[in-house]
């Protein structure tokens, strides 16, 4: 998939939604959770806001009360996206964190071409429990990417579950 921004095209096709199976987690009552993770992208991880309408040649979207723009560093970094996320879905050993005060997540990766020292390239997404059709057996879940950016200072966050316990959480198995 493509957009086209200022008369040039940018590839979104790594944004594309997926379903993948969790990797394997033993939960809490020591029994096997299986999972299908749906996970959605939203066009905030190649996207900043604008207060006002931009120009024609502009790619953007209307969102409720904000206009998003096509960002170009934004886009740079959103290729690297689809690797954070499916790794917590391969691995739910890794541990990932609730911002504070909201109702989502968050994950960071250092050191990633593109964001500057002293930065972390933040990840937040948003778990929930879907009734979408999937494998017999397997728990379902939506993983929505809510947004990803550099940022110098820290999101603060509390409750620091890896990721297949934020999972159980989610399905009410803990």
């Amino acid at each position: 998939m493509k957009i086209k921004h200022c008369n040039v095209e940018y590839d979104i096709s790594h944004m594309t939604g997926r379903v993948l199976q969790m990797g394997a987690w033993v939960g809490e009552r020591k029994q096997l959770v299986q999972a299908e993770i749906e996970i959605r992208y939203a066009c905030h991880c190649y996207t900043e806001s604008s207060p006002t309408e931009p120009p024609p040649e502009m790619w953007s979207v209307r969102e409720r009360t904000e206009w998003r723009v096509f960002d170009l560093p934004r886009h740079s970094l959103s290729v690297h996206v689809p690797q954070i996320v499916e790794t917590l879905v391969q691995r739910p050993s890794k541990q990932i964190q609730k911002v504070s005060g909201r109702h989502n997540f968050k994950v960071f990766q250092l050191g990633l071409k593109g964001v500057k020292p002293g930065e972390k390239y933040y990840v937040f997404l948003k778990l929930e429990k879907t009734f979408r059709v999937g494998t017999p057996g397997f728990h379902q879940v939506r993983l929505s990417v809510e947004s990803a950016y550099p940022k110098d200072n820290i999101v603060a966050g509390n409750w620091r579950p890896p990721f297949g316990a934020a999972i159980e959480e989610i399905l009410g198995l803990r």
